[in-house]
């Protein structure tokens, strides 16, 4: 199906992003605002035997490629939480930023939702455990085969990013607390700032 068809017919492709320096899950789905369904979905691992500046270009360029190949309208990513080890919430913060790098070199707008609000928006739990999200998860875009946690993680943050767009505007403003927040979109003179040169034509 073409963009303009998507766009005809009102639906969204939405990319979730599970980060990990070993291991990103992703999961692209398309969502109608009524109906849900898997477009694809797989993890994005570079060698753990790479430098961590090798494993990060390589994220980013898997991103990109994916971009480039589906053109999703958003991406969604869980908010980041308390880690208990230090050094691997820093990688797991760089590994965030090389998928939010390739969106918003894209002009694809980038939203963020915390784990609470993600698992009581595919469980209806708030604390529900990997186990439970997952089982939801194929249970609502009838998966019909089992994905690794990274995988379903990622695509549950879409599926919670389709369903909060889905929310009435009053329901909407009443989860706004709950909600993460939206990242701007670079505009060409905030590229520019950062060096890079911009084709006046594209």
């Amino acid at each position: 199906m073409s963009q303009s068809q998507l766009k005809a017919d009102n639906k969204k492709l939405i990319l979730g992003i599970d980060p990990g320096s070993l291991h990103t899950g992703y999961g692209l789905i398309e969502s109608s605002g009524k109906t849900v369904k898997m477009v694809t979905c797989g993890a994005v691992s570079p060698k753990a035997t790479w430098e961590l500046p090798q494993r990060l270009a390589y994220i980013h360029r898997s991103m990109v490629d994916l971009i480039v190949t589906f053109k999703p309208q958003a991406m969604a990513l869980e908010d980041i939480f308390t880690y208990k080890n230090p050094r691997g919430a820093i990688k797991l913060a760089q590994a965030r930023a090389a998928s939010i790098l390739a969106a918003s070199l894209s002009d694809i707008p980038v939203f963020e939702y915390t784990p609470t609000l993600v698992k009581n928006a595919v469980t209806g739990n708030g604390r529900a455990d990997k186990t439970q999200v997952a089982f939801m998860v194929s249970n609502i875009l009838s998966l019909d085969q089992s994905h690794a946690a990274d995988v379903t993680d990622a695509l549950a943050v879409a599926l919670c990013h389709a369903g909060q767009e889905a929310l009435p505007l009053a329901k909407a403003k009443l989860a706004s607390h709950n909600r993460g927040s939206s990242w701007r979109r670079l505009s060409p003179k905030d590229l520019e700032a950062l060096g890079y040169k911009i084709d006046p034509n594209s």
